[in-house]
């Protein structure tokens, strides 16, 4: 079964933490994630190797936290909500099971959120200058 967007998947992550001695150390964390990009580029561009999720928790921000409405309803086990500060990267591989699906009027009302967080602006003026030097260094 492949992750679409809006679904809610159980997802290893993997942490970086640093120790007392100031070593990195690599945690892996099981986490439920909202599906918000499936590789088409709505969040940054085009990459059909990667998902971009939004990380679902049960602790109550009100700047950086966006309430699942009908949690219960969709089958979560806890009042959750989604971070909608901090879209990551994902691959295929790291997607455990699917929990449930956002509905979508919420979804779209998620899309909305994170828009106006994102600088979607100044993305696309690093994409632009990220592709036209790729392009200089192929040409050359």
């Amino acid at each position: 079964m492949r992750a679409e967007i809006g679904d809610i998947w159980l997802v290893t992550i993997p942490m970086l933490e640093i120790d007392k001695n100031n070593d990195i150390n690599v945690r892996l964390q099981r986490r439920p994630c909202l599906i918000l990009d499936d590789g088409r580029g709505l969040i940054v561009e085009e990459d059909n190797r990667n998902f971009h999720v939004l990380k679902l928790t049960t602790q109550y921000d009100r700047y950086k936290r966006k309430l699942i409405k009908d949690w219960r309803e969709i089958g979560l086990a806890k009042k959750s909500y989604i971070r909608i500060e901090m879209p990551i990267k994902i691959e295929q591989a790291q997607f455990d099971r699917k929990i449930a699906k956002l509905p979508e009027e919420e979804l779209l009302s998620v899309y909305n959120e994170v828009y106006n967080i994102i600088n979607t602006e100044a993305l696309e003026k690093i994409s632009r200058k990220y592709k036209d030097n790729k392009k200089e260094t192929v040409e050359v």
